[in-house]
């Protein structure tokens, strides 16, 4: 099992004037890139599970004073995370250049013909992946059939059954978030819904080796490794595998739809412990949001969160609309951060007695970090104005500081914590082992063999 390495110093923050070597100095005019890895097959043998793209973004972050102008926010999906090689190397630029990258893969993955739900609602839903029994999944992008029960949505309605990010099919006595902490409930009483959703090279990848059964696990004698991103030459790379982690909220009493990325879908609920099945269709509201990449130079994977403006204050409660939070309401009657009570039962909506989460963001980023955030955020929600996406903004992104370090297999992370208000709510914090980190918790993932699984808990789904 790989564990956080004995400890992050923020020397690993000088971390990076060893990342010197990680770097190398733009040869395409203005534009520069990450070093591609020596390991990487010629351009002609591409594996077909990761074909070359020739539109690779590669866009840098603007100099001093910068300014991120609306065709900038727009331009398009890195295949790696670029970086200038001209400045100094240090935990601030660094930072500053995987965030500018997940603002950019933000927007890029967030673009639909449609304008409203997001392009990445079009990639392989985990629930149409790991089927019952371990049976071949339908083609990239098609949707299994909404339960019977299920009625009236429009054609090809997400089925959202998940009430937590870690479990594909609920029960009444444990919702995951991670470590089975409980579920989120909004405002208006009603249960937060989870989609993990894979893009075309990683499904390949799962199909083509047969991980999306038990039983083809056990027969695949490799070492998993997904597709990685990486810029080969100019705008030609690899995507490689993304996976798109969101949580929605049912759009209610109190919400304006107008501010968010919505979808209109089936919150359905499968009977269990003698409680009967139950379906409904709503429109919903992105509220989070993990894009998590692996690139050549990060095989410990990139891990960006977003979330909805208006979901949660930061330590200190402060006045206006929460999604998560009720200004005013005392710690008696909305004890801050606290699981519901059980029993937790999604097919009763209210939640019984009034209850909702009382939130606030707890976590305390690094410096560098935090100036990052506020210099990125600003500028892209500027910039995306008139757009859904000006209500979002980036909370961090995780990197590995050190990816071949021969100490840690985490590479690491930098910073050493990062959560999602919707996703890792009752584990927000500074406590190793104990607080959120998207990179040591996926460090120990398993598939349904019990093998490593390259940072990715999606093989252990396998039915």
């Amino acid at each position: 099992m790989r564990k956080l390495g004995s400890i992050i110093v923020l020397a690993a923050v000088v971390v990076a004037l060893g990342a010197v070597f990680y770097f190398s100095t733009g040869t395409h005019g203005q534009k520069g890139n990450f070093a591609v890895s020596s390991s990487m097959q010629p351009l002609a043998a591409a594996p077909p599970v990761n074909p070359v793209v020739n539109d690779c973004n590669i866009t840098l972050p603007p100099d001093a004073p910068a300014i991120v102008t609306p065709a900038i926010a727009r331009s398009g999906l890195p295949c790696a995370v670029a970086f200038d090689g001209t400045h100094q190397v240090n935990l601030d630029t660094l930072q500053q250049a995987f965030d500018f990258n997940s603002w950019l893969s933000f927007v890029a993955l967030s673009i639909s013909s449609n304008g409203t739900a997001p392009g990445w609602e079009g990639w392989q839903d985990l629930s149409s992946l790991m089927l019952p029994d371990g049976a071949t999944p339908p083609p990239f992008g098609t949707s299994v059939p909404p339960p019977a029960i299920c009625t009236g949505g429009p054609a090809g309605a997400p089925v959202l059954q998940m009430f937590s990010k870690t479990t594909v099919t609920p029960t009444l006595s444990v919702a995951g978030q991670p470590l089975n902490t409980g579920p989120l409930i909004d405002q208006n009483g009603n249960y937060v819904r989870y989609q993990i959703l894979v893009n075309k090279p990683m499904y390949d990848y799962i199909v083509t080796n047969g991980l999306y059964s038990k039983a083809g696990q056990q027969r695949f004698t490799g070492t998993v490794q997904f597709p990685e991103g990486a810029i080969v030459s100019g705008t030609q790379g690899t995507v490689g595998a993304i996976v798109a982690k969101a949580a929605w909220k049912v759009l209610g009493p109190g919400d304006n739809p107008a501010t968010y990325e919505t979808v209109t879908g089936y919150v359905y609920t499968p009977a269990t412990a003698g409680v009967p099945a139950s379906c409904a269709t709503h429109q919903l509201g992105l509220v989070g949001l993990h894009i998590v990449h692996k690139t050549a130079n990060e095989p410990q994977w990139n891990w960006a969160t977003f979330e909805h403006v208006d979901n949660v204050p930061n330590i200190t409660p402060a006045g206006g609309h929460f999604n998560f939070y009720k200004p005013g309401c005392a710690a008696a009657a909305c004890p801050v951060n606290a699981p519901p009570p059980q029993p937790w039962n999604p097919s009763v909506q209210p939640f019984p007695n009034d209850f909702h989460s009382q939130i606030v963001r707890t976590t305390k980023y690094p410096a560098e970090a935090v100036r990052s955030a506020a210099l990125w955020n600003p500028q892209f929600q500027a910039a995306l104005q008139g757009s859904v996406l000006a209500n979002y903004e980036l909370i961090t992104t995780q990197w590995p500081t050190d990816p071949t370090s021969k100490t840690d297999p985490n590479g690491a992370p930098f910073p050493l914590f990062a959560a999602n208000s919707t996703m890792e709510t009752y584990v927000q914090g500074n406590v190793p082992q104990a607080s959120s980190s998207c990179m040591s918790c996926h460090g120990n993932a398993t598939g349904a063999s019990g093998k490593e699984s390259d940072f990715s808990f999606v093989l252990e789904k396998a039915q």
